[in-house]
């Protein structure tokens, strides 16, 4: 009674688009033995069919979602930087070792020729001062009395001429330092015009 109630897949719109999984197992049996017997008509073995995909009952996000993280993993991998770099060759690492080898040679030539310029340089300039000034002849005396009148030379100040526009500004006094600038201001010129006035007895 109950099977009488559920209406057949096969009636109706939807059971005419229903295929089953013995119908598709026939199609595909009799597809390969019509590629048989062409290939059997040429005269040629038939390539061996391609392997179908196993079922696989995840969602097409999950797909999607392991797609993407293999991808991820992979991308990752061929950035990393141990992969950035390789090791030297052979023939790379002899060529790198004759580069360094030749420019501690020209290094070294270069501090000798420096060495020998900087060394002529000192003895010329030596013998510039030999030149000019020839050891004084002296005799005893003159040692004892040249010793101590040395006296030093007074270093002279330029003219303040590139000083132009340049306002100077004077320290503030303190009061002391006023107050005696004025005393001996007074004491120094009595003024012609003022006069002592004094208590007459």
């Amino acid at each position: 009674m109950a099977d009488e109630a559920i209406p057949s897949i096969s009636s109706g719109v939807v059971g005419s688009r229903f295929v089953s999984q013995s119908d598709i197992e026939a199609a595909r049996t009799r597809r390969e033995e019509q590629w048989k017997a062409a290939y059997a008509r040429l005269g040629q073995e038939p390539p061996p069919p391609p392997q179908e995909d196993a079922y696989d009952g995840r969602s097409l996000a999950e797909k999607l979602a392991a797609n993407r993280a293999a991808k991820q993993e992979e991308w990752e991998e061929k950035t990393k930087l141990a992969n950035q770099f390789r090791a030297l060759e052979e023939d790379e690492i002899m060529f790198l070792d004759s580069v360094r080898e030749r420019q501690e040679i020209e290094e070294r030539e270069r501090k000798v020729r420096d060495g020998e310029e900087l060394k002529s340089f000192r003895e010329a300039v030596a013998a510039k001062v030999v030149v000019k000034s020839p050891p004084p002849v002296s005799t005893p005396e003159s040692v004892s009395a040249a010793a101590p009148k040395i006296t030093p030379v007074p270093v002279k100040k330029p003219p303040k001429v590139s000083l132009k526009g340049v306002i100077v500004k004077k320290k503030p006094k303190t009061a002391s330092e006023a107050k005696a600038q004025r005393v001996d201001h007074e004491d120094a010129s009595p003024d012609p015009k003022r006069r002592k006035v004094g208590l007459r007895s």
